[in-house]
Protein backbone atom coordinates (compact mmCIF):
# COMPACT_ATOMS: atom_id res chain seq x y z
CA UNK A 1 0.00 0.00 0.00
CA UNK A 2 1.39 3.39 -1.30
CA UNK A 3 1.59 6.33 1.42
CA UNK A 4 -1.38 8.24 -0.40
CA UNK A 5 -3.24 5.48 0.22
CA UNK A 6 -2.67 4.75 3.82
CA UNK A 7 -2.93 8.21 4.18
CA UNK A 8 -6.60 8.52 2.83
CA UNK A 9 -7.69 5.13 4.86
CA UNK A 10 -6.50 6.95 8.27
CA UNK A 11 -7.94 10.14 7.22
CA UNK A 12 -10.99 8.03 6.57
CA UNK A 13 -10.93 5.78 9.56
CA UNK A 14 -10.21 9.37 12.29
CA UNK A 15 -13.22 10.90 10.94
CA UNK A 16 -15.46 7.82 10.82
CA UNK A 17 -14.03 7.30 14.70
CA UNK A 18 -15.19 11.27 15.62
CA UNK A 19 -18.33 10.84 13.81
CA UNK A 20 -19.35 7.93 16.45
CA UNK A 21 -17.90 9.42 19.04
CA UNK A 22 -20.03 12.35 18.42
CA UNK A 23 -23.00 10.64 17.78
CA UNK A 24 -22.67 8.60 21.18
CA UNK A 25 -21.75 11.88 23.03
CA UNK A 26 -25.18 13.46 21.84
CA UNK A 27 -27.00 10.22 22.56
CA UNK A 28 -26.07 10.13 25.90
CA UNK A 29 -25.65 13.90 26.78
CA UNK A 30 -28.92 15.32 25.98
CA UNK A 31 -29.18 17.29 29.12
CA UNK A 32 -25.51 18.61 28.83
CA UNK A 33 -26.67 19.96 25.40
CA UNK A 34 -29.87 21.12 25.82
CA UNK A 35 -28.15 24.24 28.06
CA UNK A 36 -26.09 24.74 25.57
CA UNK A 37 -28.66 25.16 22.54
CA UNK A 38 -28.58 28.33 20.79
CA UNK A 39 -31.65 31.03 21.74
CA UNK A 40 -33.74 29.87 18.53
CA UNK A 41 -33.60 25.83 19.33
CA UNK A 42 -36.72 24.52 20.80
CA UNK A 43 -35.87 23.41 24.17
CA UNK A 44 -36.41 19.98 24.35
CA UNK A 45 -39.10 18.28 27.86
CA UNK A 46 -37.06 17.32 30.66
CA UNK A 47 -37.91 13.12 30.31
CA UNK A 48 -37.60 13.88 26.09
CA UNK A 49 -34.63 13.74 23.76
CA UNK A 50 -33.09 16.72 21.81
CA UNK A 51 -34.97 15.82 18.54
CA UNK A 52 -38.45 14.32 18.85
CA UNK A 53 -40.49 14.15 16.57
CA UNK A 54 -42.38 17.15 17.29
CA UNK A 55 -39.14 18.78 17.11
CA UNK A 56 -38.52 18.18 13.97
CA UNK A 57 -41.98 18.48 12.84
CA UNK A 58 -41.53 22.30 14.12
CA UNK A 59 -37.98 22.49 12.61
CA UNK A 60 -39.58 21.56 9.07
CA UNK A 61 -42.35 24.35 9.38
CA UNK A 62 -39.23 26.97 9.57
CA UNK A 63 -38.63 28.84 6.25
CA UNK A 64 -34.66 28.13 6.41
CA UNK A 65 -34.94 24.49 6.98
CA UNK A 66 -35.83 23.28 3.54
CA UNK A 67 -32.82 25.45 1.91
CA UNK A 68 -30.40 24.54 4.77
CA UNK A 69 -30.60 20.75 4.13
CA UNK A 70 -30.74 21.00 0.21
CA UNK A 71 -27.84 22.87 0.40
CA UNK A 72 -25.91 20.54 3.09
CA UNK A 73 -27.30 17.55 0.78
CA UNK A 74 -26.07 19.34 -2.22
CA UNK A 75 -22.19 20.17 -1.11
CA UNK A 76 -21.76 16.33 0.41
CA UNK A 77 -23.16 15.12 -3.18
CA UNK A 78 -20.49 17.47 -4.42
CA UNK A 79 -17.53 16.48 -2.30
CA UNK A 80 -17.91 12.64 -2.71
CA UNK A 81 -18.55 13.40 -7.03
CA UNK A 82 -14.82 15.52 -6.32
CA UNK A 83 -13.58 12.77 -4.30
CA UNK A 84 -14.25 9.75 -6.96
CA UNK A 85 -13.46 11.87 -9.88
CA UNK A 86 -9.95 12.57 -8.15
CA UNK A 87 -9.55 8.56 -7.52
CA UNK A 88 -10.17 7.62 -10.93
CA UNK A 89 -6.84 7.01 -13.18
CA UNK A 90 -6.88 9.06 -15.82
CA UNK A 91 -5.54 6.45 -18.94
CA UNK A 92 -2.52 8.14 -21.31
CA UNK A 93 -1.12 10.94 -18.89
CA UNK A 94 0.77 8.33 -16.51
CA UNK A 95 4.15 6.81 -17.50
CA UNK A 96 4.22 3.44 -19.38
CA UNK A 97 5.44 0.90 -17.37
CA UNK A 98 6.09 -2.83 -18.96
CA UNK A 99 4.07 -4.89 -21.68
CA UNK A 100 1.17 -6.11 -19.89
CA UNK A 101 -1.06 -8.98 -21.10
CA UNK A 102 -3.91 -6.32 -21.49
CA UNK A 103 -2.58 -3.75 -23.91
CA UNK A 104 1.10 -2.46 -25.50
CA UNK A 105 2.72 0.42 -23.65
CA UNK A 106 5.54 -0.03 -26.36
CA UNK A 107 5.51 0.83 -29.96
CA UNK A 108 5.45 -2.42 -31.82
CA UNK A 109 7.06 -0.54 -34.82
CA UNK A 110 9.74 1.24 -32.57
CA UNK A 111 10.46 -2.93 -31.22
CA UNK A 112 10.48 -4.34 -35.08
CA UNK A 113 12.67 -1.54 -36.03
CA UNK A 114 15.08 -1.97 -33.12
CA UNK A 115 15.57 -5.89 -34.10
CA UNK A 116 15.92 -5.66 -37.58
CA UNK A 117 18.71 -2.80 -36.69
CA UNK A 118 20.52 -5.78 -33.89
CA UNK A 119 20.17 -8.29 -36.77
CA UNK A 120 21.75 -6.42 -39.48
CA UNK A 121 24.23 -6.01 -36.90
CA UNK A 122 25.49 -9.36 -36.74
CA UNK A 123 28.66 -10.11 -38.96
CA UNK A 124 27.39 -11.74 -42.06
CA UNK A 125 23.86 -10.48 -42.46
CA UNK A 126 23.24 -7.70 -45.11
CA UNK A 127 19.73 -7.21 -44.58
CA UNK A 128 17.12 -7.56 -42.09
CA UNK A 129 13.42 -7.65 -42.19
CA UNK A 130 11.35 -8.66 -39.08
CA UNK A 131 7.26 -8.30 -38.11
CA UNK A 132 5.92 -8.83 -34.65
CA UNK A 133 2.14 -9.59 -34.27
CA UNK A 134 0.83 -9.23 -30.67
CA UNK A 135 -2.08 -11.28 -29.33
CA UNK A 136 -3.87 -11.35 -25.70
CA UNK A 137 -0.88 -13.84 -24.07
CA UNK A 138 1.88 -14.35 -26.80
CA UNK A 139 3.49 -12.80 -29.69
CA UNK A 140 4.97 -14.11 -32.71
CA UNK A 141 8.33 -13.01 -34.24
CA UNK A 142 8.94 -13.41 -37.79
CA UNK A 143 11.91 -12.65 -39.01
CA UNK A 144 13.73 -12.64 -42.46
CA UNK A 145 17.33 -12.30 -43.00
CA UNK A 146 19.60 -12.49 -45.85
CA UNK A 147 23.25 -13.01 -45.55
CA UNK A 148 26.24 -12.01 -47.34
CA UNK A 149 28.19 -13.88 -49.58
CA UNK A 150 30.18 -16.74 -47.87
CA UNK A 151 28.09 -17.30 -45.25
CA UNK A 152 25.88 -20.03 -43.80
CA UNK A 153 22.61 -19.81 -41.91
CA UNK A 154 24.21 -21.64 -39.63
CA UNK A 155 27.37 -18.91 -39.15
CA UNK A 156 24.30 -16.28 -37.61
CA UNK A 157 21.68 -18.55 -36.10
CA UNK A 158 23.57 -18.06 -32.75
CA UNK A 159 22.93 -14.12 -33.25
CA UNK A 160 19.63 -14.05 -33.97
CA UNK A 161 18.90 -16.58 -31.25
CA UNK A 162 20.24 -13.45 -28.82
CA UNK A 163 18.30 -10.88 -30.75
CA UNK A 164 15.01 -13.47 -30.37
CA UNK A 165 16.11 -13.42 -26.74
CA UNK A 166 16.32 -9.88 -25.94
CA UNK A 167 12.80 -9.51 -27.61
CA UNK A 168 11.29 -12.24 -25.13
CA UNK A 169 12.47 -10.17 -22.53
CA UNK A 170 11.04 -7.01 -23.90
CA UNK A 171 7.64 -8.43 -24.34
CA UNK A 172 7.56 -10.13 -20.83
CA UNK A 173 5.02 -11.92 -19.24
CA UNK A 174 4.05 -12.97 -22.88
CA UNK A 175 5.30 -15.88 -24.53
CA UNK A 176 7.13 -15.22 -27.93
CA UNK A 177 6.98 -17.84 -30.77
CA UNK A 178 9.90 -17.37 -33.54
CA UNK A 179 10.18 -17.89 -36.94
CA UNK A 180 13.11 -17.46 -38.66
CA UNK A 181 13.78 -17.24 -42.12
CA UNK A 182 17.59 -17.24 -43.60
CA UNK A 183 18.29 -16.84 -47.53
CA UNK A 184 22.12 -16.35 -48.90
CA UNK A 185 21.39 -12.77 -50.93
CA UNK A 186 22.38 -13.64 -54.16
CA UNK A 187 25.73 -13.01 -56.68
CA UNK A 188 25.53 -9.94 -58.68
CA UNK A 189 27.05 -11.84 -61.62
CA UNK A 190 29.30 -8.95 -63.85
CA UNK A 191 27.73 -8.13 -66.86
CA UNK A 192 29.50 -8.31 -69.89
CA UNK A 193 29.40 -5.95 -72.69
Amino acid sequence: MNSRSALNRTLIALAGIALLAAGLWLLGATRAVADHLPAWWPAPPADGVLLDREGLASLRETGWWAPAVMAAGTVITLLCLAWAVTRTPVRGLRPTGPLSTTRADLRITALEDTVCADARRIEGVARARCRIALRRTSARLTLRVWTLPGYTAKDVLDGLGAVSTTVEHALHPRGLDTRTRVSAQRHSAPHVR
